[in-house]
This record gives structure tokens, C-alpha cells and sequence, in this order.
């Protein structure tokens, strides 16, 4: 195989993990956070108009054998794309470029996956999943895949969406998954909620999450989002990110309990959890996940994937291409 560039394409992605692997990638990687041989890049941001907004992130695993990357995208009221680039961290050559919309969506589930399966009481059997949009089909799996689950009712505003969602997951899981009609409904009864929705305002308070026992809170990634009420944060006795300085920024539900300026010393990351064997705290009454994105959930993922492209010969090798021979070509 050349050592040029490797196009892989959304098909190549999803052939190369499923679920539970990707789960582990992210957990094998976030140990190596804790112990100092992986980081992040913080999240560059702008948004402008009507909801547009551009993001890269980018990350690095040092170490013989370490990869560093990039993805970047951009979402307009009209679409998006992303994309995620490949470097041999030793070398520094680029190794791929990888189609990153089935990337995105597998690493902001299964680092969700992560946290449910560290967090979530061992014996939980019953889940809530808010939000139906394209990113939901994940979060399902991942619940799936961190917990044997009995029922699953899932929820979102519009009934004729949240009955497709369920007639397509139909049939791919042990487990019973309802549409419920309100979003008590589908609280009810939860000891394991996940929030995966694109709410500009709170709609989940104390209230509401009276069987909650781990609460991952997914969609509001811009810091003019929110999903959970500040009274949430009373119930909780871990307070849990996946990046701490992409909450920082990024988080207006953290903003707001913990000042936008301040040390945050009670949050930790899944990452020093992991690496201090640390997982729920005896006797919790709830637990909270804050997912915000961050490069290596991405890198995670996508060294599998190159990794499994090379080994089977997959993707579309693009010429390599030289400093010298550019500077020559006519």
C-alpha cells in the first residue's frame, strides 16, 4: 500500500466500527489523556447570520505509532460538511482524509457510550432518548451498547417524527423502544436519560428527572443553547466533561453554575476519571455528563478507521505528492 493519501469515504467509516468498538476506541484513548500521552487542541468557533456557525478541532497522540488530526465543518440553515484529516504524528505526513458526517455522529455517541457505561448505575434498565434528529439513531446504540436495557421511550415535539424514529429502529434491539406522547412520558420512569436535541432554551428541570440516576446532556453545544434547568445541578453529585475548556467556552449551562472564569475545580473529565479508576460515586443520586465535542473523540475514531482501510486495501489512494515535485511542475 502507498504511503500517499487515503480518501475514505462515509461507506468506509461506517464498514470499519460499529458501535461497541467505537466505544472502546474512545476509551482507550481518553486513558491515554490521563496519562499525558494524548491531547486536545481547543475548539476554534464563529458563528454568524441566522445560526450559521464553522469549528475545528483538533487533537494529538505522541508516542511511536501516534496519529494527530483535524476536522473541521461548517453548518448553515441550508446543510453542512465536514471533514477530518490524517497526520502521522512522527512524521508529520498526512495520511488521510476522511469523510467525517458518520465519524461525527458515531464519536458523539459513543463518548456518550463511555460515560453511561462509567456513570450509569450498574443495574439500569430503563433509558430516555430526547431528540430523534440523525443523531439519535447513534445515541440509541450507544445506549444499547453500555447497558442491557429493557425499554427505551423516546421523545421529541413532533409525534409524525418521533413515530418514524421508532418504526426505523424497529426490530434492532433485545429491548422494547416506545414513542411517547409527552415529555413526562417518557421521563418517566428513566434512571438513564439522554438529551440529543437542538433546544435554545431549558425544557428539563428537577422535576422532571425524579427517576433520573445519569443524565448525559448531548445537543447544546453553542454557548446561546441550553437543555437542562440550573436546578438539575442540585440533584447531581458528579458533574462530569468530556473537554474542560470546550465547556468553558461552549456550555451555558455550566457557564451559568460554575462562572465562565472560574477554576471549575469540581468537574472533572472522563479522561482523569478513567485514568484514576474512579467511576459513580457511591450512593449517587444523579450524575450528569456534559458532552461538548473534542478532537480526540474524533482521532479516536478515525485512526480505526484508517488503520482498517490499510488493512484491507480500502479508500481511494490519492498521488503523493512531493514539495520538490510541486515547486518543479510546469
Amino acid at each position: 500500500m502507498s504511503e500517499g493519501i487515503l480518501y475514505l469515504t462515509e461507506r468506509d467509516v461506517v464498514d470499519a466500527l460499529d458501535m461497541p468498538g467505537a466505544i472502546d476506541a474512545l476509551h482507550e484513548i481518553l486513558l491515554e489523556q490521563g496519562r499525558e500521552r494524548a491531547r486536545n487542541v481547543p475548539k476554534a468557533l464563529a458563528t454568524w447570520g441566522q445560526g450559521s456557525s464553522m469549528h475545528a478541532l483538533g487533537s494529538l497522540m505522541t508516542g511511536g505509532g501516534g496519529y494527530a488530526g483535524f476536522k473541521t465543518w461548517l453548518h448553515v440553515p441550508g446543510g453542512g460538511g465536514s471533514l477530518y484529516t490524517l497526520f502521522d504524528a512522527d512524521s508529520g505526513a498526512p495520511r488521510a482524509i476522511i469523510e467525517a458526517r458518520a465519524l461525527g455522529m458515531l464519536r458523539t455517541a459513543a463518548v456518550g457510550g463511555v460515560a453511561t457505561r462509567l456513570l450509569a448505575p450498574p443495574g439500569s434498565r430503563t433509558a430516555a432518548l430526547i431528540g430523534t434528529g440523525p443523531q439519535a439513531v447513534t445515541q440509541l446504540a450507544a445506549l444499547a451498547a453500555a447497558r442491557p436495557l429493557t425499554r427505551v421511550r423516546v421523545y421529541s415535539p413532533t409525534p409524525e417524527k418521533r413515530q418514524a424514529f421508532v418504526q426505523a429502529v424497529a426490530g434492532r434491539y433485545a429491548f422494547a423502544v416506545q414513542a411517547a406522547d409527552s415529555l413526562d412520558e417518557a421521563l418517566a420512569g428513566a434512571e438513564i436519560v439522554t438529551l440529543i436535541t437542538r433546544a435554545a432554551e431549558p425544557f428539563v428541570d428537577a422535576a422532571a428527572l425524579h427517576d433520573c440516576r445519569h443524565l448525559n446532556a448531548l445537543g447544546a453545544i453553542l454557548p446561546a443553547k441550553a437543555e437542562f434547568a440550573q436546578d438539575v445541578f442540585g440533584l447531581a453529585d458528579l458533574v462530569a466533561v468530556d473537554d474542560l475548556e470546550n465547556a468553558r467556552r461552549g456550555s451555558r449551562e455550566l457557564r451559568e453554575r460554575y462562572g465562565a472564569d472560574a477554576s471549575w475545580d469540581d468537574v472533572p473529565a472522563l479522561c482523569d476519571l478513567l485514568a484514576q479508576g474512579k467511576s459513580r460515586p457511591r450512593g449517587a443520586r444523579l450524575t450528569i455528563f456534559k458532552g461538548m465535542g473534542m478532537g480526540l473523540s474524533d482521532l479516536a475514531l478515525a485512526r480505526r478507521v484508517y488503520e482498517h482501510a490499510r488493512a484491507r486495501g480500502a479508500g481511494i489512494a490519492l498521488p503523493a505528492q512531493t514539495r520538490e515535485n510541486l515547486l518543479l511542475a510546469p
